[in-house]
């Protein structure tokens, strides 16, 4: 059975431009295990963001353990994460405080479905407002040219693209780190 999604009250929006106009789902490659080459395109394969970086000298596990901080292109945080259980069966737990385009922080929280975290759902309040559902891992030795991991968002209308890229993100880390 597939959740229900609702528009979150109070809006979750940190940039304006990505707030989707009704139900969407796209879909995040992770083309390696560290982040370097992500894309994410929409149902009809449309590109809706991509990220670049480099993880030398960059340690994941580090941010997992002591939260995440997103920033906009001028340094403003735009939101902060913080891993919830480190050993529990809620592994993928993670609240988030998110600073609204309007000024307001907004406390987001994602949680898993199951002990595997295969997919989990992104809420405000009693509000689920997304879904991320893990499609594909592979093993690095074994993906030959397929995708490190592949992930797909399904999200509510009214809700900010951007801010479900950052929650799939941080699901996918955390999948890389404990190849789940």
């Amino acid at each position: 059975m597939e959740t229900s999604l609702q528009t979150p009250n109070p809006p979750v929006n940190m940039l304006s431009g990505y707030v989707s106009q009704h139900q969407t789902t796209f879909t995040v490659c992770c083309h390696d295990s560290t982040f370097k080459n992500v894309t994410a395109s929409d149902s009809a394969g449309n590109p809706l963001f991509r990220v670049e970086g480099s993880a030398f000298g960059t340690s994941w596990s580090w941010r997992r353990k002591n939260g995440w901080v997103v920033e906009s292109p001028d340094g403003g945080q735009l939101c902060s994460l913080q891993h919830k259980a480190q050993v529990t069966r809620d592994h993928s737990a993670v609240d988030v405080t998110v600073r609204t385009e309007a000024g307001e922080d907004v406390l987001a929280v994602m949680r898993p479905n199951g002990h595997a975290a295969i997919t989990v759902t992104v809420s405000v309040g009693d509000t689920i407002i997304a879904t991320v559902h893990k499609v594909e891992d592979n093993s690095p030795g074994m993906r030959g040219d397929r995708e490190r991991s592949v992930w797909e968002a399904r999200v509510a209308a009214g809700v900010d693209l951007s801010f479900i890229m950052v929650m799939v993100l941080c699901r996918a880390e955390m999948g890389h780190v404990w190849k789940q």
